[in-house]
């Protein structure tokens, strides 16, 4: 549903004179990228700021053009028919400033459903149904410009939802909102999903890209650098930590065998847990066992906690 091949773009950075900008330096905002984004899967698109993420949304919506490269929406190609294209995205952005302050929010509905060529009829039907479904139904008629940030994220959902597109660009779609807003707009997201619609979601929650998202794409300074599910992102980075519950304190030698096993690299001992941090997942689970046993101690329960999305994405980005 979302492919891209190699897609790139370069910009001329910017100077002070204008005559200087023909041999200015270039910017590569995004380097020969290829993703390919099934029919009812929601991809995360994560990276630090200025990485790419935004602008690969631009070329994917046709607001901009690629210095190489294509893609293909919905089986348009973004170059040979962005008509298409156009017609098959519903996009969301983190800074949606494209609404009219002065109108309600079922006027904006209104305005933007007669751009999309919707009748009349259907439009009030739809609208109606979609202010329902994110909670906006009886704010309909107050001016957009008195809407909070959580109200104005999810109007720009309900807009993206009128021609109910089969592809939808969603870019930072929770930035800056409050807690029930973000998890409206993220069971609408898991519901569009389960619909059949694929979903392109950039954002900077960790928490909500391991929550929503079946694969993850990492770029770093406009490279794709590692794509793979959540799950596979976390088990990529070799150190684990161990939680043993003790059932009773052990003796002080016991801390100092721990410390002293080749792959560990930190001990924390709460009360009355027992935290490892260790790379060498298996091998030290084994020898902190023996350990445990050989001083006497008894164990109540032993658990490996994965390093978590946020770490795994630190460590990934933090090498380019």
């Amino acid at each position: 549903m979302i492919v891209t091949e190699n897609l790139t773009k370069w910009f001329k950075r910017k100077t002070k004179y204008s005559w200087a900008n023909r041999n200015a330096d270039e910017i590569v905002a995004v380097d020969h990228v290829n993703i390919h984004i099934k029919k009812g899967e929601i991809y995360g698109l994560l990276g630090p700021n200025g990485a790419g993420k935004t602008t690969l949304v631009k070329m994917l919506t046709t607001l901009i053009l690629p210095t190489l490269g294509t893609a293909s929406v919905n089986g348009y190609d973004i170059l040979a028919k962005p008509k298409q294209v156009r017609t098959s995205i519903g996009l969301v952005t983190g800074h949606e400033r494209s609404f009219y302050f002065r109108l309600s929010g079922q006027q904006n509905l209104e305005f933007f459903g007669m751009l999309f060529g919707m009748k009349k009829k259907i439009l009030k039907e739809r609208s109606d149904k979609l202010l329902k479904r994110v909670g906006l139904y009886e704010a309909r008629n107050l001016k957009f410009m008195k809407y909070s940030e959580g109200m104005r994220k999810k109007l720009s959902l309900v807009r993206a939802l009128l021609i109910d597109p089969p592809v939808y660009l969603l870019d930072e779609p929770t930035a800056g909102i409050d807690p029930f807003s973000a998890r409206v707009i993220r069971e609408t997201i898991q519901e569009l999903s389960q619909e059949g619609k694929t979903i392109l979601l950039t954002t900077h929650d960790m928490h909500e890209a391991e929550k929503l998202c079946n694969r993850i794409g990492i770029l770093a300074k406009g490279r794709l650098i590692r794509e793979d599910t959540p799950l596979a992102l976390r088990e990529t980075i070799n150190k684990s930590k161990i939680v043993v519950e003790l059932q009773q304190n052990p003796p002080e030698a016991f801390f100092s065998e721990i410390k002293n096993l080749d792959s560990v690299s930190h001990v924390a001992m709460g009360n009355p847990n027992l935290q490892i941090f260790c790379e060498k997942q298996t091998d030290t689970i084994n020898e902190v066992v023996r350990t445990i046993a050989a001083f006497g101690v008894k164990i109540k329960s032993i658990n490996v906690e994965l390093p978590s999305l946020e770490e795994a994405f630190i460590s990934l980005t933090r090498k380019k």
